[in-house]
């Protein structure tokens, strides 16, 4: 049993291996945010008014290290929760996500540390390195354990997870983790374990609701049995709904309010949402047409404020154009495409979402991007394009997104290029 764990966590390039350095990597982040917010200081120290070292830095405008895990997760959400309050009538701010979230960082706040409550954050940013791992070996890079690694390893090491996920505790980790992970068996063709993963993602943060239907799309340019994808839409919406009791039955209309979707509106007789005068401040998040709002002109500013609210109905256009493309191309349910159409539905959600959007967004979207790091040259640039993420000012961060989807397009072109070649024998194989 030694002789074989030994060889699990460091056999020559395995999943042990990769697991191993990525738990080292990020628990050493981890640590660091702990030790600066108190190893010993208590949660209901710091719900009294205790202040952690950490969070007490001056802001840092374009990185956002801001309070969301103080200020918002222990004392806004889990504390009232605690006490027995609704989820979603917590009396201190709008719990805006899907209950899954709430249940798993309140279940972890039991223990009386502040921080405590932020392992499963970094439990799950540790684990996606596994589905990151047996996606790129079996399906991207033809049993190549070596690159496999060599990919894991880039991901794990990118500052966009270490610093939001691992340090700063936010909440992209366990969503992410269920998304990848549900990528895999769907690839895998098991429909059941997919659709109920996928669910799972979506109960901790609606955005996981995007890849719904590219996977379903993906069935039926797989040529899938209609039952089969009937199976897999019915396994999805089910759990959802077990998912979001009893909340659906007791209060539906401010459950679906809460969760802020595009275009449903908000209650009755409550604001809009989006702020009546242009402000710039690190708790608002950014949108695509923020930027006009710094321009000193009051009629630019005025258009700012006015366009964030049609902003939901271009993204809308732009989601439904997607899965009109994807329906029309001749792109197959293959690893490489699977995520980058996924992707894609991600990026155009953080470009034109008219509530906006913040950088830790991103922290989602990184696994992602494993078929673009199939060599040293874009390892590197996938690493520098998270630093830029990270540096940029914060009203670039929709304009990010914009760019990196036009990136997409280009890629695929570069792609089936590169696989003509290699049909021809002009090019060896990527294995």
């Amino acid at each position: 049993m030694g002789l074989q764990l030994r060889k699990f966590f460091f056999g020559d390039y395995g999943l042990g291996r990769a697991i191993f350095y990525t738990f080292i990597f990020k628990v050493a982040i981890f640590t660091i945010g702990v030790t600066l917010m108190g190893f010993f200081l208590t949660r209901t120290a710091l719900v009294g008014g205790a202040n952690a070292p950490m969070f007490g830095l001056n802001q840092w405008p374009h990185i956002e290290a801001y309070t969301d895990y103080r200020d918002l997760y222990i004392k806004d959400l889990v504390v009232p929760f605690l006490k027995g309050n609704d989820a979603y009538q917590l009396g201190t701010i709008v719990y805006n996500y899907p209950p899954l979230f709430l249940y798993l960082i309140t279940l972890f706040s039991e223990v009386n540390l502040a921080w405590f409550g932020a392992v499963p954050l970094v439990a799950f940013d540790i684990l996606t390195v596994i589905p990151i791992f047996k996606i790129g070996k079996e399906f991207l890079f033809e049993n190549n354990s070596k690159l496999a690694f060599a990919v894991a390893m880039i991901w794990a090491v990118n500052p966009i997870n270490l610093f939001y996920n691992d340090l700063m505790w936010l909440n992209p980790g366990p969503t992410t983790f269920f998304m990848m992970v549900a990528i895999y068996y769907f690839l895998k063709k098991e429909w059941y374990f997919s659709a109920f993963l996928l669910a799972i993602a979506t109960g901790l943060k609606q955005t996981a609701v995007l890849v719904a239907p590219i996977l379903l799309v993906l069935m039926i340019k797989g040529s899938q049995p209609a039952k089969k994808i009937l199976f897999f839409v019915l396994t999805y919406a089910g759990f959802l709904v077990l998912l979001s009791l009893p909340y659906l039955i007791t209060e539906p209309q401010n459950y679906f309010y809460s969760l802020q979707l595009p275009i449903l509106g908000y209650p009755p007789g409550t604001s809009a949402g989006y702020p009546t005068t242009f402000g710039y401040p690190l708790s608002e998040p950014t949108r695509l047409t923020t930027f006009l709002g710094l321009v000193s002109f009051t009629n630019l500013q005025n258009i700012a404020v006015i366009s964030y609210q049609y902003l939901n109905y271009l993204f809308v256009f732009a989601y439904v154009t997607l899965i009109g493309y994807l329906l029309l191309s001749k792109a197959k349910p293959t690893g490489r495409s699977t995520l980058l159409f996924c992707m894609a539905a991600l990026l155009i959600f953080f470009g034109l979402y008219g509530r906006g959007v913040y950088k830790y967004y991103f922290a989602s979207i990184t696994p992602f991007a494993i078929p673009f790091m199939g060599s040293r040259r874009s390892g590197i640039i996938f690493e520098a394009i998270s630093i830029a993420i990270l540096m940029i000012p914060r009203v670039a961060t929709p304009w990010m997104a914009i760019l990196l989807l036009t990136l997409l397009p280009g890629y695929l072109a570069l792609r089936r290029q590169t696989n003509l070649l290699q049909t021809e024998g002009t090019l060896p194989s990527a294995g």
